[in-house]
């Protein structure tokens, strides 16, 4: 049985759920007799349970009754090298529901999808997805057809005007100034992103000038 989201599960139902893996058995609504069940549970969340458990909004008592075997996958911006295969696996997905004979997505497309950073994660790509099929009338999906404030993303040169390559320093600036752009100048969304805390992040906003 798979629990998606288990992190926003309600504590009132968090116990009900911890009496069912612990008893193995449950009641169906208006009867009085439990019924044994045989099942495996495996539940997903991208929230940060052992802080939940702190703050008091996870049970600790499930949270090590659930957390046998723990499998992290990383988020999307992490794994750049699966965002073509996701794509298309959408585009597949996404195509049989409609009657449309769109054949794949362009080069630059692609290029454009792998540098977004997802904060919205895997569930953002397939509205992005499901946006292009849906507004594509040709048989690619291009640039176009993507959102606008994804369409808009400027594609990143690793040259200067003059075609000299820019240094590491250089490239950290542009990369945060992007980042920072992307999320409306909200730090704590930047900071994650980035992999960093806040305060690194403003030392690096002050080194750069950013602010």
């Amino acid at each position: 049985l798979f629990l998606d989201e288990i992190g926003d599960m309600p504590l009132s139902m968090q116990v009900k759920l911890l009496r069912v893996i612990q008893e193995r058995e449950i009641l169906r609504v208006g009867s009085s007799h439990p019924v044994a069940v045989n099942v495996r549970f495996l539940a997903a969340t991208a929230k940060d349970l052992k802080s939940a458990v702190r703050e008091g909004t996870f049970r600790q008592d499930l949270y090590f009754r659930l957390n046998v075997v723990e499998i992290h996958v990383p988020r999307l911006s992490e794994r750049q090298q699966d965002i073509p295969l996701l794509a298309y696996h959408l585009l597949r997905k996404f195509l049989h529901q409609t009657e449309k004979r769109i054949q794949g997505i362009s080069a630059e497309t692609l290029e454009l999808l792998k540098s977004y950073p997802y904060p919205g994660n895997v569930r953002e790509l397939e509205n992005i997805l499901e946006r292009a099929v849906a507004v594509c009338n040709g048989k690619t999906i291009r640039v176009k057809d993507l959102p606008s404030d994804l369409a808009n993303l400027d594609l990143y040169t690793y040259e200067r005007a003059d075609g000299s390559l820019l240094n590491l320093e250089e490239l950290e600036r542009d990369y945060i100034r992007h980042i920072l752009k992307l999320t409306g100048g909200i730090r704590v969304r930047a900071a994650d992103i980035l992999g960093i805390d806040r305060a690194s992040l403003w030392r690096k906003m002050k080194k750069y000038d950013l602010e």
